[in-house]
């Protein structure tokens, strides 16, 4: 039972993980995008 158990928890977390993933990876670009506009043009940038 135990080890069934885990097994699921882990399979959620992974669907859990992938669903979230273009989100993730927007906000990073979003970050990237923002902190060059800051270098290049000086300011607040993006946000």
């Amino acid at each position: 039972m135990r080890k069934s158990g885990l097994t699921l928890l882990l399979v959620m977390a992974t669907l859990a993980m992938t669903g979230c993933a273009p989100l993730v990876i927007g906000g990073a670009v979003a970050v990237v995008a923002d902190e060059a506009i800051e270098q290049d043009k000086g300011g607040d940038g993006l946000f």
